[in-house]
């Protein structure tokens, strides 16, 4: 009898383990799975893969042990992840121990590098279980379990099908530091005189409140007094300005108007000097007027229909408190088409009716420049003399015409040539980087911001700027430390950076937290949809000034997300009218799979030439 009993028994334990096993695969199906978020979704430029798994009661026999693999699976490959081990209450070895009474859950989390495509990729996982004494820790691969110990393979189980990849839309370009701009305008001038009007009027009212406001009348005798003192000056300019709202060849005509006006006073106050310098001059009454002719011959008058002021407008804004001043700038600076760019603006009304009482009455005026020694050269002709010569202008000159340039390359074409040719200025290399790092040109930015970093290694502007370009490189924790030394060097862009680094990491909470006063922003819309608020989201993307593409695609997805099918749809329209490559973008865009087969849907996203 001893001879039979141990062949018996370990027949008897083999196929208790295999019946055990058995089980445990016949009721795979009881085993709930769950992607968070489902699907999965990418984060700072990655996939991440985090799911549960839920055990019911008596499922996991105490002697096993389960293999899980996930594995990523697109239409240009795949990518297996990092396997993890579960075990029974008899197994030993690490993992994660499930009980056999209560059952259990785990959870897993794993990433890799997001590439295009992986949109429509699928995260399945077919878990292998054996039975074993110790897991095996050597295992990598489901082969490995299969090949090497009693096994059986169960059902395979979708985690995921698509990967969402909304984090891709939020703004890194930050906020630049461009370094002050030291030309001033004004050299050369010895007096100027505003004369202000009432929107859209060129009619001359002293009692208008921005008139009496500035003493415009009482500045006007002033250049009376400062020419019977000094003498005619050599030249006096004449500018007309309209503030940039409403129709554009309306207020062309308005400006021209403004100037024409401040022309008329500067005749009446011409006429009185040269009267008073006649009779001085002891000239004969019968002579004054000839004398008069002769003077005013001498003099150069310039004058000119300025249009629409956007360059005061820039400055004004940026030396205002107005919230948000940074986006109502780079609205001005990107928008090349007057008419889109004016209607952005008015989209906020809050802030809106802020220019409208405090900056644009400012613009709406003329003035008269007296210039004892050479007049500084007009807009126009400092940008004509740069596209042609940039050597004939100063350095001051050429900073400050590619400051004023709304055109990005432009401006670094202007920045370039500076810094060739004043290499001792560390403004010029400073603004060449964060020009170039705008562009998305680190490696030239990188170029740029080391030598300004050596010219003036604590420069905020420079630690700004360098902090964007490290966000650019994804070193998030060292651009964490340029922005806040910037901050302790006194930038205020820096505040306006810091936030980005929270939401490029998933930090929610806290980028909340440092935006909620940068209303109507596109990151601010950003967070508050990945906090789920989407009538805020709405709401904030409805104020921007900057009704372009990413703020119409945005809205699409936050109604996409409320189920509005009509605001989605139409939302998304007008983007990719916009930008024609967000077409490809939605075609596989997970927030709008709901979507995908309607005939509304495939209307918006056909490509012009299918590719």
């Amino acid at each position: 009898m001893k001879k039979t009993i141990f062949p018996v028994l370990i027949v008897s334990l083999l196929l208790s383990g295999c019946s055990g096993l058995s089980s445990m695969k016949n009721k795979h199906k009881n085993v709930r799975y769950k992607a968070n978020p489902d699907p999965v979704a990418t984060m700072d430029g990655k996939v991440v893969v985090k799911f549960t798994g839920v055990f019911p009661e008596k499922y996991f026999k105490k002697k096993a042990a389960m293999f899980v693999q996930p594995v990523f699976t697109w239409d240009s490959g795949s990518v297996t992840l990092d396997p993890i081990t579960l075990k029974g209450e008899n197994v030993n070895g690490s993992g994660a121990t499930i009980n056999y009474e209560s059952g259990g859950r785990y959870t897993y989390t794993d990433r890799f590098m997001f590439r295009p495509g992986m949109e429509t990729g699928r995260v399945t996982l077919t878990p292998v279980i054996y039975s074993e004494k110790n897991v095996d820790e050597e295992a990598r691969f489901a082969d490995e379990i299969i090949d090497n110990h009693r096994s059986k393979t169960l059902s395979t189980v979708l985690i995921s099908d698509g990967v969402n990849n909304t984090t891709s839309l939020v703004d890194i370009r930050g906020t630049i530091s461009i370094a002050p701009i030291n030309y001033n305008k004004k050299q050369g001038v010895v007096e100027t005189a505003d004369i202000y009007f009432q929107n859209g009027q060129s009619n001359l009212d002293w009692g208008f409140y921005m008139n009496r406001k500035f003493n415009a009348q009482a500045n006007l005798a002033d250049l009376k007094r400062v020419m019977l003192e000094n003498g005619l000056p050599k030249q006096i300019n004449i500018t007309g300005w309209a503030s940039p709202e409403g129709e554009e060849t309306h207020n062309a005509g308005v400006s021209k108007n403004r100037a024409e006006v401040a022309a008329e006073q500067l005749r009446q106050v011409l006429d009185e000097v040269l009267t008073v310098m006649a009779k001085r001059a002891n000239i004969k009454p019968q002579d004054v007027e000839y004398y008069k002719y002769n003077q005013l011959k001498q003099l150069i008058i310039t004058t000119r229909a300025a249009g629409e002021d956007w360059v005061h407008f820039v400055v004004m804004v940026e030396e205002s408190d107005i919230q948000d001043k940074h986006a109502i700038v780079n609205i001005v600076e990107t928008q090349q088409n007057l008419i889109k760019r004016e209607q952005m603006i008015k989209n906020m009304a809050t802030v809106y009716g802020q220019l409208n009482s405090d900056i644009f009455p400012n613009l709406r005026r003329a003035q008269i420049a007296l210039y004892y020694s050479e007049a500084r050269k007009s807009d126009p002709e400092l940008a004509k003399q740069a596209s042609l010569n940039p050597a004939k202008l100063s350095f001051d000159e050429l900073m400050y015409t590619a400051y004023i340039n709304y055109s990005y390359p432009t401006k670094m074409k202007y920045y370039k040539w500076a810094t060739e040719n004043h290499s001792a200025e560390w403004a010029a290399w400073n603004n060449a980087g964060a020009v170039a790092c705008h562009m998305g040109d680190y490696a030239e930015a990188e170029r740029y911001l080391n030598v300004a970093k050596e010219l003036n290694p604590h420069n905020p502007d420079i630690l700004n700027n360098w902090g964007l370009l490290c966000m650019g490189k994804e070193d998030y924790l060292l651009a964490k430390q340029y922005f806040e030394e910037a901050e302790r060097q006194g930038s205020t862009d820096a505040a306006y950076n810091l936030p980005i680094l929270n939401l490029k990491r998933g930090n929610y909470t806290e980028a909340l937290e440092q935006l909620k006063d940068k209303s109507c922003s596109f990151n601010l819309a950003y967070v508050q949809l990945m906090n789920d608020d989407l009538s805020a989201c709405i709401r904030t993307l409805d104020c921007c000034l900057d009704q372009d593409e990413r703020v119409n695609y945005l809205r699409a997805v936050a109604f996409a997300r409320q189920g509005d099918k009509e605001n989605a749809l139409k939302n998304l329209k007008a983007a990719v009218d916009q930008e024609y490559e967000l077409k490809k973008k939605a075609r596989t865009d997970v927030e709008f799979r709901q979507y995908w087969d309607t005939e509304e849907f495939q209307l918006i996203v056909k490509l012009w030439k299918e590719e």
